[in-house]
């Protein structure tokens, strides 16, 4: 992988948060963002949230589907982006992630695992530490 495999993930990550807030923001939106999400994970993607649980795609599709339109107001904003691997499977990415709603702020520090696909770069796994 060449250094524009991390121009790359970086944009995946663009991305997949956009998707997310549109998810969360819009309600009338919320199913065609769901419908561009989905396919950026693999069959056997998995999570470990802040909170220590772990969950596969299928949890995270219906926390998405719940969680549709109920957070107007939600900004996300991601920053921080840097590898911390790669290989010519995929890459590995570390990046701040800040929620702000009704004036509170909460950020996260992840790592996304990113394989590679004929589709593109697909998140397999995230990991996810709250920050204080």
């Amino acid at each position: 992988m060449q250094d524009t495999a991390i121009e790359l993930a970086a944009r995946n990550i663009h991305r997949v948060h956009d998707l997310i807030h549109a998810i969360f923001t819009h309600p009338t939106d919320s199913q065609a963002a769901l419908d561009a999400l989905l396919p950026m994970f693999t069959p056997g993607f998995s999570m470990v949230t802040t909170a220590g649980d772990v969950v596969a795609l299928d949890q995270v599709t219906q926390m998405f589907r719940l969680a549709a339109g109920k957070r107007p107001g939600l900004e996300i904003a991601v920053d921080e982006v840097q590898p911390v691997w790669r290989d010519e499977t995929g890459i590995a990415m570390r990046y701040r992630e800040t929620h702000r709603l009704n004036g509170v702020e909460t950020s996260r520090r992840s790592v996304v695992i990113m394989k590679r696909a004929s589709q593109g770069l697909l998140w397999h796994y995230l990991q996810e530490t709250a920050v204080p």
